[in-house]
């Protein structure tokens, strides 16, 4: 099964409906998938019977350029999940993007929704990193 889902809702400019992105089939449980929406490559976590059971954040590595985010490992402290970025190992928090060891790296975080069996992008779907 291929990592990657692709968005299927391909409209361009600025968003004012929710968006497509895949298929809560597509998800791995207590892992990362990566999607496409427009230009912004998003890594999808989802944590079934979790308070919060969907995150989506950048999947561009912002230490490294690359785009890893997604095959990255899942963590929790203190009652926060994080993803553990798998190239050189900073711990960011999903809820927020806010790297745990360096304050100056930050990942985008995007408004996701899992309705009905599908996983939509909202219309304000991005949160802009602050302090970078």
């Amino acid at each position: 099964m291929s990592q990657l889902a692709y968005a299927l809702d391909s409209q361009s400019g600025v968003q004012q409906q929710p968006a497509l992105l895949c298929h809560q089939q597509d998800l791995v449980p207590f892992s990362g998938v990566a999607a496409r929406f427009g230009q912004h490559a998003i890594a999808l976590f989802y944590l079934p019977g979790q308070a919060v059971e969907l995150y989506g954040v950048s999947h561009i590595d912002p230490a490294t350029g690359a785009p890893v985010i997604a095959h990255g490992l899942i963590g929790e402290s203190g009652g926060d999940f994080y993803i553990a970025a798998p190239l050189h190992k900073q711990q960011y928090r999903l809820s927020d993007g806010q790297c745990l060891s360096d304050s100056t790296l930050k990942l985008q975080v995007f408004t996701v929704q899992l309705r009905d069996g599908q996983v939509w992008l909202s219309p304000d779907r991005m949160v802009e990193p602050r302090g970078c």
